[in-house]
This record gives C-alpha cells, structure tokens and sequence, in this order.
C-alpha cells in the first residue's frame, strides 16, 4: 500500500550505510587544503626572494669584470658605490682615488658613468628588503688599472638570504654556494 511518509517500504530490508559525506567532513578537508596551498605559497614567495638575490649577485660578478676592463680601457679608476636600495659604478679621476677626507677638502666633482657604457648604469636590487652589503677589505671598492682590483670578498644579505661573491687569483669573480 503507498504511503506519503517517507522512510522504508519494506520494513524486512536491512538499513544501508549512508552515501555521500557529511558538512563537517567537506569543511575539514577543505581547510587543509587551504593550509597546504598557503604554505607552498610561502615557500615559493621565500625562493623568489633567495634567487633574486643570487642573480643580483652573479651580475655583480659580471660587472665587475667589465668596470675592470673600463678601468684598464680608459686608465681612470672605475668606483663601485652602493647602498640598500640600489648600487652604481661612477668614473673616478686620478685625484678621486684619494682618500675621503682629502677629496672634500679638494671639492671635487662629481664623478661619471664610465665611458658612457649603458652596462654599469645604476640598478636596484632584485629583493623587495633592503639589501646590506659587506666589503672586504671595508674601503670604498675602486677597479683600477692594475690587473687585479677591486674587492676580495661581497656578501649581500637581505635579512633572510646571503649571496657571497669571491676574486680568484686570476680577477675574474665567483658566486659562492
């Protein structure tokens, strides 16, 4: 006989299992897979950031070659100069090259961009965090003509990442692991 009440027809069936899955499950799996996808959106975001730094180093390797081969070219000076934003190479006089203190006193003019070469412009740094960069020997880094110049050891750091640069014997810079 039909009936308009739902539930069991035949009241000799078994009772299956339920089909299908509850709210409360759908919303747990669904926020794991929220903590899962921003997890890997962090760590994605902290390899940009490492490898932005190591390209901002493996430049540096290149452009110091060629402010040495500027600086052998022309026969004045090439002066690297940087800070936490940004970092450039200006064309240095003879009389440049002179110790700070004697320079002011000289009021020297400012100094140019190499030979016009578009190559050592001024650049930014790749990391979105200031960058600190360390020097040594700490004096003002100059590329002069001599066959080896310029800094022995760059480290650049970001607060998180260290990128480090090394002069070999032969001049030429190495990006260190």
């Amino acid at each position: 006989m039909p009936t308009s009440v739902p539930g069991r027809i035949d009241q000799s069936a078994p009772i299956t299992s339920q089909a299908g899955f509850s709210l409360l499950e759908v919303l747990i799996v669904l926020a794991i897979i929220g903590i899962i996808t921003g997890t890997a959106g962090l760590s994605i975001r902290a390899v940009q950031a490492e490898r932005g730094l190591q390209e901002d180093a493996h430049r540096l390797a290149r452009l110091f070659e060629l402010a040495q081969a500027e600086a052998r070219k022309t026969g004045q000076a090439v002066r690297w100069e940087f800070t936490n934003e940004g970092y450039r190479f200006t064309q240095a006089s003879r009389l440049q090259t002179l110790p700070v203190a004697i320079a002011e006193r000289m009021a020297l003019q400012p100094p140019s961009t190499p030979g016009g070469n578009l190559a050592l412009r001024p650049r930014q740094w790749s990391s979105d965090q200031p960058v600190e960069v360390k020097v040594h020997p700490p004096v003002s880094p100059v590329f002069a003509g001599e066959w080896v110049s310029g800094p022995n050891f760059v480290e650049l750091s970001d607060g998180l990442h260290t990128a480090r640069l090394q002069r070999l014997g032969t001049g030429q810079y190495r990006v260190m692991p």
